[in-house]
C-alpha cells in the first residue's frame, strides 16, 4: 500500500506540514528555515519539499523492512536522536501520525478502509513511542 502513495507523497506531506503548522504554530518555529514565514511562503519553500521527501523516505524505509523489527527500531531511534539536535519537543512526536493520516486518506481514496487507518495509526504510535524513548537531552 505504501507504493500507492509514491506519486502523491510529496503533496500529501506538504498538506501534513501545512496542517501541522496551522494547528500547532509553535512546531513551525522548531524548523529554523520556517521561523516567521507566512503559510504561503512555507508551502512554496524548497526546504519543506525536502523535509517532506525525507519523511516519506523514512516511512518507506520502515515499510521495506517491516518484518525485521530490529532494523525498524534502529531507523526510528536514529530519527529520534536527530530530532534532539533540532530541539524538537518530545511531545511533537505524537502530532505527526494524525496529520499524516489526514494527508494520505484522500490520496488512497477508494482503497481507504477503517482497517488501513488503524494500521497507519498503530504504526505512527509505535514510531512516536520509539522516537520519544530515544530523544534524550
Amino acid at each position: 500500500m505504501i507504493h500507492a502513495l509514491d506519486s502523491a507523497s510529496i503533496n500529501g506531506n506538504l498538506v501534513l506540514f501545512n496542517r501541522l503548522f496551522a494547528s500547532h504554530p509553535d512546531v513551525q518555529n522548531v524548523f529554523a528555515p520556517f521561523r516567521g514565514m507566512s503559510p504561503e511562503d512555507v508551502n512554496e519553500s524548497n526546504q519543506l519539499r525536502s523535509h517532506a521527501m525525507r519523511v516519506m523516505g523514512t516511512v518507506d524505509k520502515c515499510h521495506s523492512c517491516i518484518y525485521e523489527s530490529n532494523k525498524v527500531v534502529k531507523i526510528i531511534q536514529e530519527l529520534g536522536s536527530r530530532h534532539v539536535m533540532y530541539t524538537a519537543k518530545v511531545d511533537y512526536s505524537d502530532l505527526i501520525g494524525p496529520q499524516f493520516i489526514l494527508a494520505i486518506q484522500p490520496v488512497l481514496n477508494d482503497a481507504w478502509t477503517t482497517e488501513l487507518e488503524q494500521t497507519w495509526s498503530d504504526l505512527f504510535k509505535l514510531i512516536a513511542f520509539i522516537m520519544k524513548a530515544s530523544m534524550t537531552f
